[in-house]
């Protein structure tokens, strides 16, 4: 029969009777005694002297300053990831033929994301106007030609004005069709800039697809999801070169282009197979065959993301010479990596290096013999 108490029935099952509840409730108060004392008596160990305290705005205007020059760094981060990756993009079309997209070659912010607070503090970075704006440009770009500049604003999008407020759906579908890589329609941009209301025409080119995302992180880590890369802020900083930054650019593109997400999701779901036909004779297995078919190939595929890296990089012009420097300097970072592990998910840093002093040869002899600057395919 089921009761209703003050305490739920979990918490009375097992309650001891009287005397013995009363014994344990004076052992406690013992016990709440003792720690009362060693607070009281732990006094003596506080700081003792007296520390000078600012006023309250102090603290509040300093928040605001590290905030706002925080929010600059990032962007400033971000804009110097996308400048590098768009080099990489135009230039290794042949490495990621089922992933182009036409581009123009901007960085965007929503103002209307930001809360009202938010929005005034951040004024100095993005403007006190409300939409689409523009943050970036890119060298070279279409927009960069077109005459785009940081801090427009965008109104309309081949004559469909985008709404101020909550902008980003109706901009991103704006942009659906004008994207695909076999599209020939031009991009007629209405923009606010200051109180000036202009069109500016824009011709996108083709790019590979893969967008550049810059995590605020302080892990020294990359990683690719298929459709774009991930770089965190620590490995942006622990990058002592443009050309450096470009390497985890290309590793990572590299991973998208050859398609190794989706083999790994695949070989994910051929293990786990076996695990449904485990769980039909009663086996729980835990998911252990999904996860080795999601680790089969591991190594090979970021043995090949070095080596098709280095074509993205030759590509775009980059001297190959410098990636091995960048791999010495990871594996004293990360010294447990410089021998091989058998169940590790990626080779030895040793032997990466060895590939890509074997894969910055093979590249210059191309060079050399003016061969195309493609892999060599099984």
């Amino acid at each position: 029969m089921r009761m209703s108490g003050f305490f739920p029935a979990s918490r009375t099952r097992g309650l001891p009777d009287a005397p013995v509840a009363t014994a344990v409730f004076r052992q406690r108060l013992r016990l709440a005694f003792m720690a009362l004392l060693v607070l009281v008596g732990g006094a003596g160990c506080a700081p003792t002297t007296e520390i000078a305290r600012p006023a309250g705005s102090d603290v509040l205007e300093e928040q605001q300053w590290q905030r706002i020059e925080a929010e600059k760094v990032y962007l400033k981060r971000k804009s110097h990831l996308q400048d590098l990756a768009w080099r990489i993009r135009t230039a290794g079309l042949q490495l990621c033929p089922e992933d182009h997209i036409r581009s123009v070659g901007w960085v965007w912010k929503d103002t209307a994301t930001l809360d009202n607070k938010d929005r005034k503090l951040f004024s100095g970075v993005y403007g006190l106007k409300e939409g689409i704006v523009i943050t970036h440009v890119i060298f070279g770009s279409p927009a960069a030609y077109a005459g785009l500049r940081e801090l427009d604003v965008i109104r309309s999008v081949n004559g469909v004005a985008i709404p101020s407020a909550n902008a980003t759906e109706a901009f991103v579908r704006s942009l659906e069709v004008l994207s695909m890589p076999s599209s020939n329609q031009n991009l007629s941009l209405g923009i606010e800039r200051d109180e000036e209301q202009l069109t500016l025409e824009i011709v996108p080119v083709k790019t590979c697809s893969f967008p550049v995302v810059l995590i605020k992180n302080d892990d020294l880590n990359a990683a690719a999801d298929g459709k774009a890369i991930y770089i965190t802020a620590g490995m942006y900083r622990f990058a002592e070169s443009d050309e450096e930054l470009m390497t985890v650019i290309a590793h990572e593109f590299a991973h998208n282009s050859e398609g190794h997400i989706e083999k790994r999701t695949g070989n994910y779901l051929l293990g786990s197979i076996f695990d449904i036909i485990a769980a039909g004779y009663g086996v729980n297995t835990q998911g252990t065959f999904g996860n080795l078919g999601g680790s089969l190939y591991s190594q090979d595929f970021e043995r090949e993301a070095d080596y098709v890296g280095m074509y993205y990089l030759a590509n775009a012009g980059v001297d190959t010479a410098v990636v091995n420097e960048f791999w010495r300097r990871m594996a004293i970072e990360h010294p447990d990596g410089i021998r091989e592990h058998y169940n590790s998910s990626h080779p030895s840093t040793a032997e990466r290096w060895a590939n890509l002093k074997a894969t910055h040869e093979e590249i210059e002899q191309k060079l050399v013999s003016e061969a195309a600057l493609l892999p060599e395919r099984k």
